[in-house]
C-alpha cells in the first residue's frame, strides 16, 4: 500500500463530503464489525479514516489483513503514519478508506484529533466521530448529513443510540443532559423503547452535549471552536467542546440516525450500569478538571461530589474503588491530566 501523500488525484474523482473517523485501541474485532456496517451505509458521499491508538493486540496486522481479504468489501487505499497527517495534500475520494497509525496512545481526544486533522486537510465538509464498538443503521449517515445541511447553525449533531444487545431499547437520544449545580448527568431517553413516542419528543430537547459514540460536526465548527481538549485523556471531551461552543453553535439530534452501541467495550464498561475501576478514576478526576477549566466558580460542587464517592466507598469497604476515587480527587485538584496508572 502506498502512502497517499504522493498519490495521483484526478479532478474527475468525486470528493467525499463526510469523513467518518473510527478510533481503534485493542479492539480490532469490534472495529471490523463497525467497518462492515459502514460499508453498507446508504449513499456514497463519504470516506472512512481508521485511527489506531498504538494498540498492543496486533490490531494493525489484523485490520489490514481483514481489509485485504476475500470477506471484506473494502480496501485501505493508504496507510499513514501520525507524523504525516499535516502533510496530507489531496482531497479524500468518495468511499475511500484510510488507515492512520498513532505512535502513542494519547487518549480518546488525541486519537480522534488525528482523524479530524486529516479530514480538515483533505477538504471534507463534515466529520463523523464514531466509536469502534458501534454498528450503524444504513440510514444513519444520510439522516445526520441532511439534517445538519438544512440547519447550518448546528455545530454538533448526535444519533439515537440503542443498545447493541437489545436494539429496541434506547441508550441515549443524542447525548446527555448535565446539571452543573449537582455535577450529575443523565442520558436523554435512557431505557425507553425506540418506538416510544417520547423518543421523538426528546429529540426536540437539545442535550447538554452529544455523546462521543456518534458525534457529527461541520468542519466550520471545528475551525471556529478548535479540536478536542486532549488533557482529559478519557471522558468530558464532548462536554468541554459543548461549553466552548455555547452561544456560537447549536447542538441537536437527528431523529432518523440510529446507531447501536456496545457501550464502553474498550474501557471495561460494556455491561449496563457497571464501570471499571479505571473508568471511575477518569470520570472523577476529569469531573474536577472540567470544572476547573470551564466552570471554575462551581468547582466546589465537583470536589464535593467526588468526596461523597470517597465516603461511600469507605463505608462499603470497596477498596479498589476507594483507591481509584481518592487518587482521582488528588489528581483532579492538582490538575494532573493525561494517562495515569492505578
Amino acid at each position: 500500500m502506498n502512502n497517499h501523500l504522493s498519490a495521483e488525484y484526478s479532478s474527475a474523482d468525486k470528493v467525499a463530503s463526510v469523513c467518518i473517523v473510527v478510533l481503534n485501541w485493542n479492539g480490532w474485532k469490534d472495529t471490523i464489525e463497525c467497518l462492515q456496517s459502514l460499508s453498507e451505509l446508504a449513499g456514497e458521499n463519504y470516506s472512512v479514516v481508521v485511527v489506531d491508538n498504538a494498540s498492543t493486540d496486533g490490531s494493525r496486522e489484523k485490520l489490514l489483513a481483514w481489509a485485504s481479504g476475500a470477506e471484506s468489501h473494502l480496501r485501505f487505499t493508504a496507510v499513514v503514519e501520525e507524523v504525516d497527517i499535516d502533510h496530507w495534500c489531496v482531497p479524500l475520494r468518495d468511499t475511500e478508506w484510510v488507515y492512520v497509525q498513532s505512535s502513542v496512545n494519547g487518549g480518546f481526544a488525541a486519537g480522534n484529533n488525528l482523524g479530524i486533522r486529516l479530514a480538515m486537510q483533505a477538504g471534507c465538509q463534515y466529520v463523523w466521530l464514531l466509536n469502534n464498538d458501534t454498528v450503524v443503521a444504513s440510514q444513519a449517515l444520510v439522516a445526520l448529513e441532511q439534517y445538519v445541511a438544512k440547519n447550518p447553525d448546528i455545530g454538533m449533531c448526535g444519533s439515537i443510540l440503542c443498545y447493541y444487545n437489545d436494539r429496541a431499547v434506547v441508550q441515549a437520544v443524542g447525548g446527555v443532559r448535565f446539571n452543573y449545580w449537582l455535577a450529575r448527568g443523565e442520558q436523554l431517553g435512557h431505557g425507553l423503547l425506540l418506538d416510544d413516542a417520547r423518543v421523538r419528543n426528546l429529540v426536540q430537547q437539545a442535550p447538554t452535549y452529544v455523546a462521543g459514540a456518534s458525534l457529527f460536526m461541520q468542519v466550520g465548527f471545528l475551525q471556529d471552536i478548535g479540536l478536542m481538549e486532549e488533557s482529559y485523556f478519557l471522558y468530558f471531551e464532548e462536554m468541554d467542546w459543548a461549553v466552548r461552543a455555547a452561544g456560537k453553535w447549536k447542538i441537536a439530534t437527528a431523529v432518523d440516525s440510529i446507531v447501536y452501541h456496545k457501550e464502553g467495550a474498550s474501557i471495561g464498561t460494556a455491561s449496563r450500569g457497571k464501570r471499571s475501576v479505571l473508568s471511575q478514576y477518569y470520570l472523577n478526576r476529569n469531573l474536577i478538571r472540567f470544572y476547573a477549566l470551564r466552570k471554575r466558580w462551581l468547582l466546589p460542587v465537583a470536589v464535593i461530589r467526588v468526596v461523597r464517592d470517597v465516603i461511600k466507598h469507605t463505608v462499603y469497604r470497596d477498596f479498589k474503588l476507594l483507591n481509584a476515587t481518592t487518587k482521582a480527587l488528588t489528581d483532579g485538584i492538582l490538575m494532573r491530566g493525561g494517562p495515569k496508572g492505578l
